[in-house]
């Protein structure tokens, strides 16, 4: 099924083009949230950068969705301040004496943590290639780089040797990037990260093939 990503649910009007739809169920972009109305029962599941398990809040009643929209009216129709509240609350204890957050008595409130694999962009960072082989030799040739690392023990090629590999034999090699740094994977097996520097090392000499 499709998942419609509306931009956000912060007023009256946005909660009820929502529940018109066929099957309220769909993406907030802000805050990251997949929002779905179960019968009775409103779950909203959020994602958090850097977080694997999404926390998921599950709100309703057994005969009946106005308590769930008592609580929504009583945040002023905004996702956000639902969601800060909830995030408020300790479920270690009975979450009706825990916390200034107004919960309508009729509303049962539980939290667990879910996986959403067709969702993993809203949970992590993508790792994404980013440059090929050869262009990453050009970098390293031409030194404009810096905090390199090597990932790799068993693996620890010269930076000469590695220039080299990347500009003969392109396919044993992938680039991607993850927290702004690149990472050479050689047949599989990180071998260094790096940042790319904006401008080239400055060099007195050059000659065609080697850095004098």
């Amino acid at each position: 099924m499709n998942i419609a990503v509306y931009p956000c649910l912060e007023s009256k009007e946005d909660w009820l083009i929502f529940f018109r739809r066929e099957h309220p169920y769909c993406l907030i972009d802000t805050p990251s949230t997949l929002v779905d109305f179960q019968s009775t029962f409103l779950q909203l599941t959020c994602f958090k950068p850097n977080e694997e398990d999404a926390a998921r809040y599950t709100l309703g009643s057994r005969s009946s969705l106005e308590p769930a929209w008592q609580l929504i009216k009583g945040c002023g129709w905004s996702l956000r301040s639902v969601i800060e509240g909830l995030e408020s609350l300790n479920f270690n204890t009975n979450v009706r004496d825990n916390s200034a957050f107004k919960i309508p008595s009729e509303l049962s409130v539980r939290k667990s943590f879910a996986k959403e694999p067709r969702l993993c962009r809203f949970i992590k960072p993508t790792v994404s290639k980013t440059l090929s082989a050869e262009q990453l030799a050009q970098y390293l040739y031409a030194e404009q780089y810096d905090q390199l690392e090597m990932l790799s023990k068993s693996f620890t090629p010269s930076l000469h040797s590695m220039i080299l590999s990347l500009s003969t034999e392109p396919l044993k090699w992938q680039v991607t990037e993850e927290n702004s740094y690149l990472i050479a994977i050689f047949n599989s097996q990180a071998v260094c990260q790096l940042r790319l520097k904006a401008t080239p090392a400055k060099r007195h000499l050059l000659s065609d093939k080697i850095p004098f």
